[in-house]
């Protein structure tokens, strides 16, 4: 629900991926999504084959993706400050009151930080979602999408075969890699 309104794509378990060296998505981070809604981390696509994060994981014919600098190409910013407001996303929202919204058939009660940051979130649709960041966020995102964009239709074929070939016979549905651009990061949160 958050992804076509340009927040990305929010996954159901945002744990660090066990397998990242570094301990957290990066951007140039190339993986899939597995079943529980995580994301497996594969390789970077802005490091070097021989670089921590990469040994012994990308494939036999990679080329890094050059012309991205990690600090100067990273566009950073503070998202939803910590106990400042909770936000609804919609099409049309309505506010009824001071503490309370109303999004079609969803309602959501808003507290203030100062009474403790408690709220209550109920729907009467068949689809809904709940993101909730009690610390805020910090976004990432690399200010050159287009380099990324024809690297990977250059490359990405040749990943997917690796990646589900004999050397890895990785269960990757076709279409399913993600090479991550942009990353939003928190210090705690609580989705449904």
């Amino acid at each position: 629900m958050l992804t076509p309104l340009g927040h990305g794509y929010p996954l159901w378990l945002p744990d660090p991926p066990s397998n990242h060296p570094l301990g957290g998505t990066q951007i140039g981070d190339l993986g899939y999504l597995d079943n529980e809604g995580g994301f497996v981390y594969l390789f970077n696509v802005c490091k070097a084959a021989d670089d921590p994060v990469n040994l012994t994981r990308t494939p036999p014919d990679f080329v890094r993706l050059t012309g991205i600098d990690d600090i100067a190409d990273t566009l950073t910013r503070t998202l939803f400050e910590n106990d400042k407001e909770i936000h609804a996303v919609a099409e049309e929202t309505k506010s009824i009151g001071a503490d309370v919204s109303v999004q079609a058939s969803c309602v959501v009660f808003l507290v203030p930080a100062a009474l403790g940051s408690r709220f209550q979130f109920t729907s009467a649709s068949t689809q809904a979602a709940l993101l909730v960041l009690p610390d805020g966020a910090t976004s990432h995102t690399c200010a050159k999408p287009g380099m990324f964009e024809d690297y990977a239709t250059i490359y990405a074929h040749s990943w997917y075969k690796y990646f589900i070939g004999p050397g890895q016979r990785r269960q990757i549905p076709n279409g399913m890699l993600y090479l991550v651009t942009g990353c939003s990061k928190c210090r705690t949160w609580a989705n449904a």
